[in-house]
């Protein structure tokens, strides 16, 4: 039987799964019987002895040309396509970067990573009387390119500009005189002057309560112990309420030079669960009664440089705990859906989405209030000495 009859719901959204290159077209030409029975011979050559020695060859092939730089790229070049995505994902945020930077337009993510270098600055030991002087005028040039979206309406840069505001001022009365800090003072205050933000509040570096209220150790394990992937769901619908304050939990996540270089995507809407929840390859089945679905979008314009690549992936799926964690502890369950870098659901999703060429969907979430009595998988977890090391190599 072909897969596609087990996404027959699915394929009745014109979202089933596709496959791609030389199977998509034999799937096309031949009749259901003989692509079956040629899926099972490549199947049955696989756990062939002769299967096996291909399989090892192609190991050492492989192991081989990942000894070199030019033979890996000629690799990918000629023999897989799989980057491709990636690749022109990275170029297009690379040139919105640049653009947004040299044509003046204001780069949000270049004035938040410039602003926290200074306040890293600021809490240095022992304090420094003169830093960032190869930074300062540059964040200074994008604190008024920004501040120009802000006359525009863009009232969402609104809170960064404090934060930018504060830290400025904090960092000149800070350092020692010095020509390059008097002229992006200079600047700082004259664009201040023609677009004033006013600040409620001191987003200055600070000093942390030394005996906080936080949970013990033992409430935390029993958090991590008890949430768990659940997959059924009892209908009612999750309120925006609940979503939103587990959201503002996860922006405290730590992020690569405070970029927060992602967004959130929901869909509550029973039609739209439906619509987005299909693209991934892992919720036929249960897909029907997910109250909620959540994407993670990747921001790839918040970098210039192929070196931060990974950086939006990692940022988003850190914040993506603190938010599941916050779910939990309000009754919320929630199930991880991998979103494997797969060309058909790339391109479904983006365009299910409306995504940018430099937006890339990270993960997907199911979120739900559990089904009374719901089972969920044990999941044994590995255990403590496979999860770390001490001083290895000493």
């Amino acid at each position: 039987m072909k897969l596609e009859r087990k996404f027959l719901a699915v394929e009745e959204t014109g979202t089933a799964y596709r496959r791609k290159g030389m199977r998509r077209m034999l799937f096309a030409l031949l009749p259901e019987n003989a692509y079956d029975r040629l899926r099972g011979g490549r199947v049955r050559f696989e756990a062939s002895p002769w299967g096996r020695r291909w399989s090892l060859f192609v190991a050492a092939w492989l192991s081989a040309i990942a000894r070199s730089g030019v033979l890996s790229g000629l690799h990918y070049a000629l023999f897989s396509r799989e980057f491709d995505r990636e690749h022109r994902a990275v170029l297009a945020a690379r040139g919105r970067h640049i653009r947004d930077v040299f044509a003046g337009r204001g780069n949000l993510y270049m004035l938040r990573r410039n602003v926290h270098r200074l306040e890293k600055g600021l809490i240095m030991k022992p304090p420094r009387p003169i830093f960032g002087l190869g930074k300062i005028g540059e964040t200074v040039t994008a604190y008024r390119a920004c501040l120009g979206q802000l006359g525009r309406g863009d009232e969402d840069l609104r809170t960064s500009l404090e934060w930018a505001k504060d830290i400025l001022n904090t960092y000149f009365d800070r350092v020692a005189d010095h020509p390059v800090v008097a002229e992006a003072r200079a600047r700082f205050e004259a664009a201040d002057a023609d677009h004033h933000v006013p600040t409620s509040a001191d987003r200055a570096p600070f000093l942390r309560a030394l005996e906080p209220s936080l949970p013990t150790i033992e409430q935390i394990e029993s958090l991590a112990a008890h949430r768990r992937s659940v997959r059924w769901f009892d209908g009612r619908p999750v309120p925006r309420g609940v979503i939103d304050r587990a959201v503002e939990i996860a922006a405290q996540s730590p992020t690569a030079c405070n970029r927060q270089p992602f967004r959130f995507e929901f869909f509550d809407s029973p039609e739209l669960v439906q619509k987005v929840g299909a693209v991934p390859k892992g919720t036929p089945g249960w897909l029907h009664q997910i109250p909620c679905f959540m994407v993670i979008i990747g921001k790839f314009d918040a970098f210039r440089f192929e070196r931060d690549r990974h950086v939006p992936y990692i940022d988003g799926c850190l914040s993506a705990m603190a938010l599941i964690n916050a779910l939990e502890v309000q009754g919320v369950s929630s199930c991880c859906v991998n979103f494997p870098d797969f060309a058909d659901t790339e391109q479904r999703m983006a365009e299910v989405l409306g995504l940018a060429p430099w937006e890339r969907a990270i993960m997907c979430l199911a979120i739900g209030y559990p089904e009374d009595g719901e089972r969920v998988p044990f999941s044994q977890k590995l255990p403590l000495s496979m999860m770390r090391r001490y001083n290895h190599g000493e």
